[in-house]
């Protein structure tokens, strides 16, 4: 018997997880991991929400300018002044 490789199908083209994660924390109002989170699901609806949740809050804290606690967000992650 051959052991037979599993072909994974990558995403042709398009932005990654990561990019839709710092274009979400690069907007005027920033964003918490649920708004991070909810954007991803309806944008990779092939992927597992469990982990895409622990990428936005692994990214969202590498790549934040400042943190801000909202009342109605909770933690709430701003990328200022980078491009």
């Amino acid at each position: 018997m051959s052991a037979k490789k599993k072909v994974t199908t990558a995403r042709p083209g398009g932005p990654g997880v990561i990019v839709e994660i710092i274009k979400c924390i690069s907007r005027q109002q920033g964003a918490s991991i649920e708004e991070i989170v909810t954007i991803l699901v309806k944008k990779f609806p092939d992927r597992e929400e469990g982990g895409m949740r622990a990428t936005a809050r692994i990214q969202a804290n590498r790549h934040c300018t400042s943190k801000q606690k909202d009342d109605k967000s909770g933690l709430v992650y701003f990328r200022r002044g980078r491009k």
